[in-house]
Order: structure tokens, then sequence, then C-alpha cells
């Protein structure tokens, strides 16, 4: 019996995603390899996920057409894992709603104008699209200097 619903056929664009997506290591493995993390054992010790685990979601992810995966550089953002980025950032700012005051380790800005960002897709100071080529992230797990988030071959 599945662990859940197979929603991989269905017409509503909200599900089909869920499909993917709506797996908390798929997310968590989406966060390390826009921070730079390629290499199988660098996901591992990054997620925490067993190997089994972790095997299984970067199978469907490449699968899934969200990465790519060569033996001598590792798993790298396709253009569709690149994508994902809203989600991600969707997920933080939520989590900072909720909790302004938590100990999160995560900022969001923008690029282009250094603007701490207050949306998922766009930053309000200059009004223009955040996206994996104009967003930069601060990781207290990587030290906290700002970063630019690593996508395609070239990371």
């Amino acid at each position: 019996m599945p662990l859940r619903s197979d929603w991989s056929s269905s017409t509503c664009p909200i599900a089909h995603a869920a499909d993917v997506l709506a797996d908390p290591w798929v997310l968590l493995i989406l966060r390390e390899t826009f921070s730079g993390r390629a290499r199988f054992d660098e996901l591992r010790d990054a997620t925490g996920a067993a190997d089994s685990v972790l095997a299984r979601r970067l199978r469907s992810m490449v699968e899934a057409g969200l990465l790519d995966h060569d033996r001598a550089t590792g798993y790298r953002l396709t253009d569709q894992g690149a994508q994902t980025l809203p989600v991600l950032h969707a997920y933080a700012r939520f989590t900072r709603a909720v909790d302004p005051d938590g100990p999160w380790g995560l900022t969001i800005a923008c690029a282009r104008c250094g603007a701490v960002a207050d949306a998922a897709d766009w930053c309000a100071s200059c009004g223009q699209p955040l996206d994996a080529t104009t967003t930069t992230w601060a990781r207290r797990s990587m030290g906290g200097e700002p970063f630019r988030l690593h996508v395609g071959a070239a990371a």
C-alpha cells in the first residue's frame, strides 16, 4: 500500500506539484542544492537523511526533472528545479510570519539592491523578480555570509 496518494495524473496544478514537491526531504535537498551542495555525502550530512532515504529522493528528483546527476560533479538543479525557489521562499516567509522571533537561520535578499526579501518571488524594494540568478541567501549554518544561489552545471 502506498504511503500517500499519487497525484501525478491530476489536472489540478497544485495536486500535481504536490506529487513532486510535498516531501520534506525533497524540500531540504532543494535547499542544499541551491546552497551549492552537490555530492551525496554533502547532501546526507546537511539534511540528516539516511542513505537509503536520500538515494530514493535523489532518484525521484532526477526522474521528475528537478536535478541532473553527473558522477564527476554530483547533483545540480535543472531549470525546472530552479523554478522551485519561490516555494522555498514561501516556506521561509510563512515560518517567519508565524514566529517572527524564532531562531531562523536563513536570510533571503535581492542580489540587485541588497534588500531583504519580504515576498516569495519579487523584491518589494526595487520591484524586480527574485529568481535563482537574482537572489542571495545568508545561512547561519554556512557561516552567515550572503552567497548567490547555485543552479545548473556552472555552479
